[in-house]
């Protein structure tokens, strides 16, 4: 009995090891209001998307910033985005298109941005009204922030898991023996 609910354990923890999965949720936006998107903002800036690189989960755009109405911004700033689409309310944002990039500091503390946070290129309608409700401009702070990337691969978590697996299998072989030695 002991030896079938250990071998129960054992695949539970490796089924856990082999299968995490992301929450599943599509981007709803609570609100398109320009006033109230500016408002919430903790990071807002004008500036021009000059590239973009990504892993597994963001993608990280990096700006020329020509003026700052919140936030600490440098003067060649790095916004990351989810990976994914809309479902994950990442954006795809056009390369060489001033814009207001309305942002929050995520917990890694990047600046970071969404499909909800209100960042408009200036040829949209609600450019003018976004740049309006924001504070007075100021200039960026020098230099780069730079957003470092996740450069490992799921290699290391099919790895994590085999050696999981082994494991498991090791102690169900040890439970067996040590059963039919009681028994």
């Amino acid at each position: 009995m002991l030896a079938r609910l250990l071998a129960v354990m054992a695949v539970l923890a490796g089924g856990l090891v082999l299968g995490p999965v992301g929450p599943a949720a599509a981007c709803s936006c609570v609100s398109d209001d320009p006033a109230e998107l500016a408002h919430r903002a903790e990071v807002a800036f004008v500036g021009v998307l000059d590239s973009r690189r990504a892993d597994d989960r963001v993608v990280a755009h990096l700006f020329t910033v020509d003026e700052v109405r919140s936030g600490d911004v440098r003067r060649r700033q790095d916004v990351v985005t989810p990976r994914g689409g809309e479902a994950s309310c990442g954006v795809e944002w056009p390369t060489g298109v001033r814009m207001v990039v309305l942002a929050h500091v995520d917990e890694d503390g990047r600046v970071a941005s969404d499909r909800c946070s209100g960042s408009v290129p200036d040829t949209a309608a609600t450019y003018d009204a976004t740049v309006e409700a924001l504070g007075e401009p100021h200039d960026p702070l020098p230099g780069r922030s730079m957003v470092a990337l996740d450069t490992t691969s799921g290699q290391g978590l099919l790895w994590s898991a085999a050696l999981v697996g082994v494991v498991g299998a090791l102690g169900m072989l040890v439970v067996r023996r040590l059963a039919r030695r009681a028994g």
